[in-house]
């Protein structure tokens, strides 16, 4: 069959299916078309581009190529999170199909094995962005990615394992009672036990994020409840957005295949551990073992990978402040890129503090470092809209004497 009938096939498909959603399932507008525009974008640019085949010969085979290695390699902007939204129009689709008479039970049962897991596709995203263009071993990293598989079994997790203490960050000289004034942990375990509380509930289509109904309930009964706009998504929240994503790593829930959160036993090791243990525990995570990428709302584009790569040099910098004095955060920028040799010239440096601000440093880590009790900052008085809803435009920031204690010991790396 020649592409042009491929693809007047695949626009009739796509339409009945789309119809369908619609009619007789009874689908908002913005669902159905959201699944129907999956589905023709993996016909027209994956199986009429690449494979020549319609959507009526689709094998499992063609969707763990997809998601596992054409999507993530040639959409510009692809995350992840876009694996469960993909696998929730196949599997609508191909059940529409079947319903239909046009794929058989057997045909269906190997699709629908191939979308059972989300979390291998996910895995796979987060392994390829892990790979270093620039590196002299670049060839040979992306050869072993690309022919490596991802055995099911090899997928488990044993959430009875108990939490690995940094022992660098251990050796700060900071007590359970210096945490007092630090509200990271009872907040924490606010959410905790929210999430333990709604067991099973119910996650966002297109990112698995907390609904927002959870969100503003959540929001409520924080120490420092956050303004949120009656639209707002667990991304428009720094603290439940940044608490998600930091439990997430610690594997303190997981997503289950039905699109629900599900706590694991790491919930209650974790209160088990002493406050400074715990202190410890969740900072690391931030600073080291989460992707500062995540923190950030979905497309939100910038550099956060590079930004994180500095966090050594940006700690030992921070290190040298002078506890509780007021530093223009812009102009320490600009000297901070000076003396990290980040900069040849003043356009150069300029490009370098730039890629703090209004960047996932300013955005997200430095509420994060405030709520850890780390460091202060204050907003420039008069900022613009867009600076005030992207929580932008920090204009000093005060290094706290824990903060000090902390960022003194990390290494050069970047870990403590």
């Amino acid at each position: 069959m020649t592409p042009e009938k491929l693809e007047e096939k695949t626009e009739k498909l796509v339409k009945s299916f789309y119809n369908y959603l619609k009619q007789e399932k009874g689908l908002s507008e913005e669902t159905a078309s959201g699944h129907a525009y999956q589905i023709s974008f993996f016909a027209l640019h994956y199986l009429i581009g690449y494979e020549g085949k319609s959507l009526l010969e689709v094998t499992s085979t063609d969707i763990e190529d997809y998601l596992g290695n054409w999507y993530i390699r040639k959409v510009w902007g692809s995350g992840g999170s876009d694996a469960r939204s993909i696998l929730v129009a196949f599997k609508k689709f191909y059940k529409f199909l079947h319903e239909r008479g046009s794929v058989e039970e057997e045909h269906l049962s190997d699709i629908l094995s191939a979308c059972k897991n989300p979390q291998r596709y996910i895995l796979r995203f987060e392994s390829y962005l892990e790979l270093d263009p620039e590196s002299e071993t670049w060839d040979e990293d992306f050869r072993n990615w690309f022919m490596q598989e991802y055995d099911e079994d090899e997928l488990e997790v044993n959430y009875e394992q108990p939490f690995e203490v940094n022992t660098q960050i251990s050796r700060a000289k900071f007590s359970n009672e210096d945490l007092s004034s630090s509200p990271v942990l009872n907040d924490f375990q606010t959410f905790l036990t929210y999430i333990s509380t709604h067991n099973g509930m119910k996650l966002t289509a297109a990112n698995s994020f907390i609904v927002r109904k959870h969100v503003f309930a959540l929001n409520k009964i924080m120490s420092n409840p956050e303004e949120l706009k009656s639209t707002a998504n667990q991304p428009d929240s720094r603290t439940i957005h940044l608490f998600y994503n930091i439990s997430k790593t610690l594997n303190q829930f997981v997503v289950s295949e039905k699109n629900a959160l599900e706590v694991t036993p790491r919930i209650d090791i974790f209160t088990l551990l002493s406050s400074k243990e715990q202190f410890v525990v969740l900072f690391d995570a931030l600073w080291n073992e989460t992707r500062w990428e995540k923190f950030l709302p979905p497309g939100s584009g910038g550099r956060p990978g590079y930004v994180q790569e500095e966090r050594g040099n940006t700690a030992s910098a921070l290190s040298k402040c002078e506890v509780d004095e007021k530093y223009p955060f812009v102009e320490w920028l600009k000297e901070f890129c000076r003396e990290q040799g980040n900069a040849e010239d003043e356009m150069s440096v300029l490009i370098g503090a730039v890629a703090f601000v209004c960047s996932v440093f300013d955005e997200r880590i430095a509420p994060a470092l405030k709520l850890f009790g780390l460091l202060d900052f204050g907003y420039e008085k008069d900022r613009k809209e867009y600076a005030v809803n992207h929580g932008c435009g920090i204009e000093w920031f005060a290094i706290t004497k824990r903060g000090k204690k902390i960022f003194g010991g990390i290494r050069k790396n970047g870990r403590i």
